[in-house]
């Protein structure tokens, strides 16, 4: 059995996007000082938008999630996720649903696979040559693409704050159903890739949620039978 950290990537959300098999270990004071500044600076913000049905501020996992993704900023997480909220709130996130997108599930072009992988990571696969650019609405497949990834986070973990009982230096009990893994794993089936699966729209939005509405949610990306005329579409929307 291929460990995760033996090159299919990380598990857990790291500080800054480091790779973690474990839960970070960080200074629980320190955790729960900057959460605090944290839920202060959201609390001030006027109509800001819930999360998943309820404050944003009362989700300790999920100021924890964007705390360790701005390396415990307060500033820098309190601005991603305001911006995470209301691009969910614009984009009707928690409606999206197949129906919105027949002709794209039709093609199966991209899902999240039944099973999980070997580190206990939901699966994102998506197949290049069913994708066409002039085939495609772009509306429906950028809905696509969202929904695939909240699929997938409703199947990992949030990792808990470190418990302030555990002293001043030790990441804290995490409950057993928080031991999920809070990061999929991504395939990019990219056999006979051609110039009608170039769409750098598509590439663009995928890029932009990936990095400021689910940070982290990636633990590796698999790009696979990549032929040559990729490389020069990957050079313009690499990260």
């Amino acid at each position: 059995v291929v460990r995760a950290a033996a090159g299919l990537g990380s598990k857990y959300i790291g500080f800054g996007g480091i790779p973690q098999e474990e839960p970070p270990r960080v200074n629980a004071a320190n955790a729960w000082r900057a959460i605090e500044q944290l839920r202060g600076k959201l609390a001030c913000i006027p109509g800001l938008p819930r999360w998943q049905g309820k404050l944003a501020t009362e989700d300790d996992r999920l100021l924890w999630w964007f705390l360790r993704d701005r390396k415990l900023n307060v500033e820098e997480a309190a601005e991603k996720l305001e911006r995470c909220l209301r691009w969910r709130q614009e984009f009707r996130v928690e409606r999206l649903g197949p129906e919105l997108f027949v002709k794209e599930m039709r093609t199966k072009k991209g899902y999240v696979h039944q099973h999980l992988d070997v580190e206990g990571r939901p699966v994102l696969v998506a197949i290049a040559k069913r994708h066409n650019i002039f085939e495609r609405r772009l509306e429906e497949s950028c809905r696509m693409c969202a929904w695939m990834l909240e699929t997938a986070s409703e199947r990992l973990g949030m990792v808990l704050p470190p418990s302030m009982d555990s002293g001043t230096t030790g990441s804290g009990k995490v409950q057993i159903e928080e031991r999920r893994p809070e990061q999929a794993l991504g395939i990019f089936d990219l056999r006979d890739f051609s110039p009608l699966q170039a769409d750098l729209p598509i590439a663009s939005f995928l890029i932009e949620v990936l990095y400021n509405y689910y940070p982290g949610r990636t633990g590796r990306v698999l790009l696979v039978g990549a032929p040559d005329i990729f490389a020069s579409f990957w050079a313009n929307i690499r990260p």
